[in-house]
């Protein structure tokens, strides 16, 4: 529809040879048919302004159902048995042979042009789209390079805070240990089970306490030290159970250990209450 008024001031007589010889290769036979057709339409004082094929051609150049090689090709073989006709002194197409070569060059250079601009818009476009891909490969370095600088900001931070808790755990053992040592050479001569009971409660104390400031580093580093949950209703790093099953099953090794402190607490009070009642 949006050739239509560019071709209102071509014949149709004249389009439809120039939409044939466009589609496909054509066979001598039928060349020549088109060659007589054409010189009829030129015995006829046919005239016409060049500017005109400029629309014809660029729809040829634009839809898949017609190709400018197969139109430059068939130009060709008709302008090639013209002259011969003309060398064998036949002279059958001597109307039409000065107004075709005439629309042949300029066919030709049509051709050319459109195939010109044409190469060069196809770079300019490639170029365009390699700009667009390197823009988009600079900015996600860029954002990478922002987060790899924040990240680099962070650790020095992070290093600072686990070097700390690190002291703190260190300090933590060694005056556990200092304390649990002390509080064993001061009750050297308490009676057994209240010496039990608190070296019971002075290592359950040191063990959370180590365990607390290890799970702070876990949380300044973003490492997870939860054991996976295995329950159906659970996944990932999603435990559904209740908070008791979730320490057991997340935490078994702190839940088991405090479950042995309650129980061996429990025994030594059992064994004190008995051990006082007997006597």
């Amino acid at each position: 529809q949006r050739y239509v008024e560019a071709f209102a001031d071509i014949p149709e007589i004249m389009m439809n040879p120039i939409y044939k010889l466009s589609q496909s290769p054509i066979a001598s036979h039928d060349i020549r048919k088109i060659a007589l057709k054409l010189n009829e339409i030129y015995k006829s004082d046919f005239r016409h302004s060049y500017s005109e094929f400029f629309p014809v051609l660029l729809r040829i150049f634009e839809e898949s159902t017609y190709d400018m090689d197969y139109l430059a090709n068939n130009i060709e073989s008709i302008r090639e048995l013209v002259e011969k006709d003309y060398l064998d002194g036949n002279k059958e197409f001597l109307d039409m042979s000065s107004k075709f070569f005439k629309l042949s060059d300029h066919l030709n250079l049509e051709i050319a042009r459109i195939l010109y601009y044409s190469k060069y818009n196809q770079q300019a476009e490639d170029i365009s789209t390699k700009m667009a891909t390197l823009t988009s490969e600079v900015n996600k370095t860029t954002q990478d390079l922002n987060n790899a600088t924040k990240r680099a900001q962070s650790m020095q931070t992070e290093l600072v805070s686990i070097l700390s808790i690190f002291s703190a755990i260190v300090i933590a053992f060694s005056g556990g240990i200092s304390f649990l040592g002390n509080t064993i050479a001061a009750s050297q001569n308490s009676y057994i089970c209240k010496l039990i009971l608190l070296i019971i409660g002075c290592g359950g104390i040191l063990f959370n306490t180590i365990f607390l400031l290890m799970y702070l580093v876990a949380k300044i580093t973003d490492r997870n030290i939860y054991a996976k949950c295995k329950s159906e209703d659970c996944s990932g790093n999603t435990c559904k159970c209740n908070n008791l099953t979730k320490i057991r099953k997340r935490l078994p090794y702190i839940f088991y250990f405090n479950i042995a402190l309650i129980i061996f607490i429990i025994l030594d009070i059992i064994v004190w209450c008995l051990d006082k009642w007997i006597i």
